[in-house]
């Protein structure tokens, strides 16, 4: 019997450093779910490492393991077997299916609830095909009430019309930064799990646009090349050691950071070789404040990967991809599988924040300058819920023309 396919499909919008119109006043926030870290972080360095190495050493590369994450499991709340059992130890070796859910539904539960300065908008949808698949009433109520999804049946054979309501979906869902993820629908595709992650923050210090000027980025190439690049010369939080080093950028209400990495010295990629969870634990902890000369590259950049189904064979991912899919709490056809997933990604960097204009350097007279960090070449990038203890969104920038 030929396989019914799924199409699991992530759109992220970032705008980070933004003007602040859509921003709430910061309000108490309900109380943060105790989510084990394990579940998300192993996996979301994992992810970045096994993703950055099938990739071009010198292309931009930003994924969202949140939203990957999201997906996978709301695809594990449709599995059962081995292919449940390989979902659950790639999301969080040792924590059961039931524990992975809880935890998922706690998340999305405060995420969607919470108030605060940033933005942070997580939206499921599943669209299937009324005619050839029969969803099990179980599995729509259980992505209703775990991840907050909307259930939308289409007739995919009506293929313009069922592909004017995906991308229209996540056109509405990422405020129309990503106006299309699909151009079309194969045969044998009756499902689409689409997840979109928007995010919008303002930094609790902004950079002083008339400090931007263009400067010199050494690209992995070694050609040195010009571009925007914002300055500050205040009190940061930064790490170091012999491998590499750290800077703390918060975002207004301190709720999320960008934690700006690079080597000491060398390559970026063997950096990343070497970057698990355990490392940027490493860096959080050790965080001193230190006054420094900062530089950093204003940049866009979009990422569309339609192959993220390789890096999650890679991590033990296999089954769902097969035949031998199991996902048997998902719908009544016993030969449903995952056919492909689309992971695409928009994100600016400015130098607007709430206070960004008024931002000033202090008139202290100096004895000495302070030292200088710049990150003017390639560099890994970590953005982290400091309530929630997720990777929001992690990569690497090797060239931010």
């Amino acid at each position: 019997m030929k396989n019914l396919s799924v199409l699991v499909v992530l759109t992220i919008i970032s705008l980070l450093g933004a003007g602040c119109e859509e921003s709430t006043p910061s309000t108490p926030n309900p109380s943060t779910p105790n989510i084990e870290m394990s579940l998300t972080s192993d996996f979301s360095t994992n992810l970045f490492m096994t993703i950055i190495s099938q990739e071009p050493e010198d292309k931009n590369v930003i994924i969202s393991p949140s939203s990957v994450s999201s997906v996978i499991q709301m695809i594990l709340q449709g599995a059962d077997g081995n292919t449940a059992d390989e979902l659950a130890n790639a999301l969080a070796n040792g924590e059961s299916k039931d524990d992975i859910l809880q935890s998922a539904k706690e998340f999305n539960t405060w995420l969607n609830s919470r108030n605060g300065h940033a933005v942070i908008e997580l939206s499921n949808a599943a669209f299937y095909d009324e005619k050839r698949l029969n969803l099990l009433p179980q599995y729509e109520q259980d992505l209703v009430s775990n991840f907050n999804a909307t259930i939308l049946s289409q007739d995919f054979s009506n293929e313009e019309q069922s592909l004017n309501a995906i991308n229209g979906w996540v056109s509405d869902k990422t405020k129309t930064r990503i106006p299309t993820i699909l151009d079309n629908i194969a045969s044998d595709e009756v499902m689409f799990l689409v997840n979109a992650l928007y995010l919008k923050a303002d930094w609790k210090d902004g950079f002083v646009e008339q400090s931007t000027r263009d400067r010199d980025f050494t690209l992995q190439s070694s050609e040195v090349v010009q571009t925007p690049t914002l300055f500050a010369d205040r009190t940061f939080s930064t790490y170091t050691d012999n491998e590499l080093v750290a800077v703390e950028l918060p975002y207004k209400g301190e709720e999320i950071s960008m934690f700006l990495i690079k080597p000491q010295s060398g390559d970026v990629n063997e950096l990343i070789a070497n970057f698990d969870y355990d490392t940027f634990k490493a860096v959080k902890e050790g965080l001193a404040q230190k006054r420094l000369m900062f530089t950093m590259p204003k940049f866009t950049v979009e990422y569309k990967n339609e192959t993220i189904k390789d890096a999650l064979r890679v991590l033990g991912i296999e089954d769902m991809f097969t035949s031998g899919a199991d996902l048997s709490k998902m719908a009544e056809q016993n030969n449903v599988a995952i056919s492909r997933v689309v992971h695409k990604t928009f994100m600016t960097v400015d130098e607007r924040g709430t206070e960004g204009a008024a931002v000033t350097a202090a008139g202290a007279v100096l004895t000495s300058l302070p030292p200088q960090v710049d990150f003017n070449s390639p560099y890994i990038f970590v953005l982290a819920d400091n309530k929630a203890d997720n990777i929001l969104f992690i990569g690497r920038i090797s060239d931010p023309r």
